[in-house]
């Protein structure tokens, strides 16, 4: 497995090369080597073998899969419209839910996104393994050229060895870690990165932050702690005053608790006002073809409800932006905007948001990962297939039996209480 890897920010180039070689039926030799290269192929040198735990994956590798659900990702418009995706979770060793979704171009069946609950890298999968969302808009399977002379010239035993060099490469962090002290990189320039992903600009400021308006309704679909995607609907009414509330429907959530034949049975709100949190819950009732208020669950954390501009308050980023590119699902001319925030927790950890939007302010994708963490959180991306500005909500539009918070909580200011509580805090 080669890799290239572009730091978008500071236009450096990397090349890696990840080997398993099967001398014998039970056992396997896994490597990985530097390459000293540029954009346009040429290599210099060659560095290791290093070892490590890393295995290039085999056409078995999604044999254990279970089935989530289908649902279109990068849904521009409002006419629910996007690409059609078959979504499939890989447990990992642990408790049944945790582990690695991915998503499917219904169409040709193309491996198109890969989200990774667990930070360890727990499939052992080079790279792609490694970082929380691995969006992979174009999937080919052939081998290049260059690619066959990397391997040739390692076969022949031609890479330089460092003994004292050790890196496993398993983990972003360990990623990171390698590319602040690199055994070799090169410069690269923007049209060497949009060559990988056309429309793509390296951007970073804070101005043209999207911010929700008044009255904004979503409906899309949200991976979680359990083996199936939550169904989401979100209403979102702000007044300026104590009538400004949010209600935010998971269907699925609690699976793991529900029958197997019926994962959507369960359902949960969180309900916010600018006073705190209420959390009702509920079972569906087959016979009522209704959904029966169960119980009214104390919140982990309560937290007041956002302001329209939560994620300029947040002191989000623009961070790079994707132009026309319809392996995105855009249009001719339309932007996609990558945004990144981020959240200290306390006690060293440190939450990282990332939020999809395009220019004209419909969101697409909202991301919570941390290091420390990883498995802690109860919700981790939401797809947007519906996000309506402008909507025609009223408070007849929520509804909920535990009543309103009454009390505000002492982190009320805070402009990611919207965030913390999201993801399940």
């Amino acid at each position: 497995m080669r890799v290239l890897l572009y730091l978008t920010q500071d236009q450096q180039y990397f090349e890696f090369v990840f080997r398993t070689v099967h001398p014998g039926k039970l056992k396997e030799n896994r490597h990985w080597y530097w390459v000293d290269s540029s954009p346009k192929g040429r290599a210099s040198n060659i560095y290791g073998p290093f070892p490590t735990t890393l295995r290039v994956s085999d056409p078995n590798l999604f044999a254990k899969t279970i089935w989530g659900n289908a649902y279109p990702l990068m849904c521009t418009d409002t006419n629910n419209n996007g690409i059609e995706c078959d979504h499939w979770l890989l447990p990992s060793p642990g408790p049944l839910g945790r582990g690695s979704w991915f998503a499917f171009k219904r169409e040709r069946g193309q491996l198109f996104r890969i989200v990774n609950l667990d930070s360890t890298n727990p499939l052992m999968l080079p790279i792609l393994g490694s970082y929380y969302i691995a969006n992979l808009p174009t999937f080919d399977i052939g081998v290049s050229d260059t690619a066959k002379s990397r391997i040739a010239s390692i076969k022949a035993k031609h890479a330089t060895p460092r003994q004292k060099y050790w890196n496993p490469m398993v983990t972003q962090q360990d990623i990171q870690r390698a590319m602040a002290s690199p055994l070799a990189r090169a410069r690269c320039t923007a049209n060497d990165i949009d060559a990988v992903i056309p429309g793509f600009t390296a951007v970073r400021f804070g101005a043209g932050l999207p911010s929700w308006s008044d009255k904004t309704y979503i409906r899309g679909w949200s991976i979680g702690a359990d083996p199936v995607p939550y169904f989401t609907r979100v209403c979102y009414i702000w007044t300026g005053d104590d009538a400004s509330k949010q209600q935010s429907i998971f269907i699925g959530i609690g699976a793991l608790f529900s029958p197997p034949d019926h994962p959507y049975s369960i359902r949960t709100d969180i309900c916010l006002n600018r006073k705190g949190t209420a959390q009702p819950n509920y079972v569906w009732d087959s016979a009522g073809n209704i959904w029966k208020h169960r119980a009214c669950i104390p919140p982990e954390r309560s937290v007041g409800l956002p302001v329209p501009n939560w994620l300029k308050l947040g002191g989000g980023r623009i961070m790079g932006s994707i132009r026309g590119n319809p392996q995105f699902g855009l249009a001719p001319g339309e932007t996609l905007n990558l945004i990144a925030a981020k959240s200290a927790r306390g006690h060293g950890e440190l939450a990282i948001f990332w939020l999809w939007f395009l220019k004209n302010g419909v969101g697409m994708l909202f991301s919570e990962g941390n290091y420390m963490n990883p498995l802690s959180h109860n919700l981790q991306v939401i797809d947007y297939n519906l996000f309506v500005r402008d909507a025609d909500l009223t408070q007849d539009d929520f509804s909920n039996p535990c009543g309103w918070a009454m009390e505000a909580p002492p982190n009320l200011a805070s402009a990611y209480g919207h965030f913390t509580h999201i993801a399940g805090r």
